[in-house]
């Protein structure tokens, strides 16, 4: 079996809940960068599907990417178990500083080196219309330093198979489609508590699932 039952509650809900909070502030920018950058094209919807279908093929490179590590990783049992204990750890401290913000999301979410890079290519980008404009701009926001996006990819090195890890990324970006393929419709109406609500259960979720991994991983690490 490819993914757990209770793996793909976790994957699915995080990401479907925070998209209506979460990704929203991180992404509805670019969202809205793109909008605007389009707004004459005679099919938006369809070419904000093709931005949304660019940006989860970024998250789909992301997870070989973490996969191949995780891979790696899988050669030696004391270290994977380590690893595991380390990553359920920084899922934890992700988990927390969602919730308090702050200077610890802050620190975890600033890489000035991709911001600067990520700057210049948007820049550069901003030339683009159409379906070019959809697939490079949409690609460059799958790159943008995220904690939400940190935690599933923490959760793809976790695998042993890059298939795993590359559906643990297709489901985090098309549990995020909905809310970001209807972002201008759905912002009008979802209030700010009920942003706040679903962003505050996802990151429960996922300290919880941290807690339970760091202690899946110390047990297995102790054992061997």
């Amino acid at each position: 079996m490819i993914l757990l039952n209770i793996d793909f509650f976790v994957i699915f809900s995080v990401a479907f809940l925070s998209s209506f909070g979460h990704c929203y502030s991180m992404c509805g920018g670019f969202n809205l960068v793109f909008m605007k950058l389009n707004s004459t094209h005679k099919n938006l919807f369809l070419l904000t599907f093709l931005y949304q279908l660019s940006r989860i093929f970024a998250y789909v490179v992301l997870g070989i990417c973490c996969g191949i590590f995780g891979n790696i990783l899988a050669i030696n049992a004391k270290i994977q178990s380590f690893s595991f204990f380390l990553f359920g750890i920084f899922m934890i401290i992700l988990g927390c500083a969602l919730i308090f913000r702050g200077n610890l999301l802050a620190f975890i979410e600033n890489h000035i080196f991709l911001d600067s890079l990520l700057q210049k290519l948007i820049k550069k980008s901003m030339n683009f219309r159409g379906i070019k404009s959809a697939f490079i701009l949409g690609f460059i926001n799958g790159f943008v330093p995220c904690g939400l996006v940190y935690f599933y990819l923490i959760d793809s090195m976790k695998r042993e198979n890059i298939l795993e890890s590359i559906c643990i990324m297709l489901i985090f970006g098309f549990s995020t489609l909905p809310a970001m393929l209807f972002f201008t419709k759905i912002s009008q109406f979802l209030s700010e508590v009920f942003k706040k609500i679903f962003n505050y259960i996802a990151y429960i979720i996922i300290i919880a699932y941290g807690l339970k991994l760091a202690y899946t991983g110390f047990i297995s690490f102790v054992n061997y």
